[in-house]
């Protein structure tokens, strides 16, 4: 009956807050500068970008000339650390569990309309894990790890209230 009566009186609640600007409906996801020693990263990043920012953020892609905002940023660090070891293996050797990826990167999403940065993270880390153990190799840590770098920008473009 609640609900019967404010839909009566005109008075809806509606959800605001978070996404990007409304002046915001296409993006130009540049490709990222990277100082890593993988260079196939910065296409992995801008494709994964590609397929997630739309689908998440509701805009669509355009070129840079005409878009709305600029999605931009720098892979600065890669590296792979063991994070969990099983020192009990046959003849005292150390065998790792589990390694992880770690990829370091700034970004930031640029409104070109307003001539200004809405959203800037810099040196974010995005972990993925893998275990040599279950036959994982180091591209599903690179994977899981790309797919937390696109999540962190979306996360960074819903923080805008």
């Amino acid at each position: 009956m609640l609900v019967a009566a404010l839909l009566a009186t005109g008075c809806i609640y509606k959800f605001t807050g978070g996404g990007l600007p409304a002046n915001i409906r296409t993006v130009y996801i540049d490709l990222w500068d990277n100082t890593t020693p993988y260079d196939i990263l910065r296409s992995d990043v801008q494709r994964q970008l590609q397929t997630e920012l739309p689908r998440n953020l509701g805009v669509r892609l355009a070129p840079q000339q005409t878009a709305d905002a600029i999605i931009r940023g720098k892979l600065s660090g890669y590296d792979e650390a063991v994070t969990n070891i099983d020192p009990n293996t046959p003849g005292g050797r150390i065998t790792s569990n589990q390694t992880q990826v770690r990829i370091t990167f700034d970004a930031e999403i640029y409104d070109v309309k307003n001539d200004r940065v809405i959203w800037q993270g810099s040196s974010i880390s995005a972990l993925g894990d893998f275990s040599r153990q279950r036959g994982e190799t180091v591209d599903v840590g690179r994977r899981k790890a790309l797919e937390q770098v696109v999540q962190k920008v979306i996360e960074g473009a819903q923080s805008q209230w």
